[in-house]
């Protein structure tokens, strides 16, 4: 039983490890990454999250690792645990969004956004969790 329980904490102590290191990864990199590169395609939020409703291993496979131009409505503006800037853009009615990552690079950039606003954003499809996750974006 003791066995057991320390083979738990032990996982539970990786797994928070892990999360920490890959959510800690710096937005920079990955925009450095992907700065050069032209989207492969340019899609609306709605249209995004509405494939990954409907197929989320189909659309893994069209997007997933591939550079998009995500276009949609902001539906938020903030930081989240890891102090990382994101912006939601709305990507079903009720449930889930488009979760662009922004380097800190970009704070000026993203305290000028708005709730509500249309914008077009360029990032590494990163598949969905919750969210359709996007990394390294810029607003173009």
């Amino acid at each position: 039983m003791k066995k057991r329980m320390k083979h738990l904490v032990s996982a539970m102590a990786l797994a928070g490890f892990l999360f920490i290191a890959f959510g800690s990864i710096d937005e920079s990199v990955t925009e450095i990454e992907i700065s050069t590169q032209e989207p492969e395609m340019t899609i609306s939020a709605r249209k995004l999250y509405a494939d990954y409703e409907a197929n989320g291993v189909a659309a893994d496979e069209k997007y997933k690792g591939k550079v998009l131009q995500v276009t949609g409505v902001i539906n938020d503006i903030d930081r989240d645990i890891m102090d990382n800037i994101y912006v939601t853009l709305k990507g079903d009615q009720y449930f889930g969004d488009i979760q662009c990552f922004f380097a800190e690079s970009h704070l000026a950039t993203a305290s000028k956004l708005s709730k509500g606003q249309k914008i077009s954003v360029k990032g590494l499809c990163e598949g969905k969790l919750m969210n359709v996750m996007l990394k390294g974006c810029v607003v173009e």
